[in-house]
């Protein structure tokens, strides 16, 4: 599992780190051009941006044939799926990390605090894991081909789910205040979104590991 960890990073390490670059002078544009209605879409895209360069694996996994020779290996079709999901979810964590060290920073350099900085952020986690769900069943269906419309389409995606989740979460977030749980009030929200985003993704896993053990080469 190491070893393909290893290989999913050094196929896109270069574009990983520009990506990354990128969310940060983004970011840093829309906070100085911006009001903070725009703050969950800073959350979302510097979330976003990151975690893009892991979609594009499995396209460059076919573009020079490693799809194939990989299966060549000691390794079951299952390490495969596992590698490409696991990778995309430490991803995705260094991006909600680094999207918590902007808004941190940015509240130090502007002198002014940035309210609900946790809601903001699972708010984009949950979109970026969600597009992530929805991708990679898509690219072991439709081949990675057709990686750039599938990408766009998960994320568009997530947005989409996220917002009209709002009413959910909102009716959720009223039964827990009224229960005795032991959660801080202000948690109840990320935590609902980060446990969704959780649910989409696992069940996402074995979906695509359903059709890559089916898929013939």
């Amino acid at each position: 599992m190491k070893g393909l960890l290893l290989t999913n990073y050094y196929l896109i390490h270069r574009s990983f780190l520009t990506y990354t670059a990128l969310a940060i002078v983004i970011s840093a544009v829309i906070f100085y051009f911006a009001d903070p209605s725009f703050y969950r879409i800073i959350a979302m895209l510097i979330i976003l941006l990151m975690a893009m360069p892991a979609l594009e694996v499995i396209k460059l996994e076919s573009k020079t044939g490693y799809d194939k020779y990989v299966l060549t290996l000691p390794i079951s079709r299952k390490n495969v799926v596992q590698s490409h999901y696991i990778f995309y979810f430490l991803i995705v964590v260094s991006g909600t990390i680094l999207s918590y060290g902007v808004f941190s920073m940015y509240s130090l350099i502007s002198k002014s605090a940035v309210e609900n900085i946790v809601n903001i952020v699972s708010f984009g986690t949950f979109i970026v894991l969600f597009a992530g769900a929805i991708a990679y069943p898509l690219l072991y269906v439709f081949g990675a081909e057709k990686s750039d419309g599938i990408v766009l389409g998960g994320g568009m995606g997530g947005l989409f789910v996220a917002i009209a989740l709002q009413g959910v979460v909102g009716y959720i977030v009223e039964i827990l205040a009224a229960s005795s749980l032991p959660i801080a009030s202000s948690l109840h929200v990320p935590i609902l979104y980060t446990l969704l985003g959780m649910v989409m993704y696992i069940a996402s896993y074995f979906i695509a590991l359903f059709i890559y053990r089916k898929r013939e080469f």
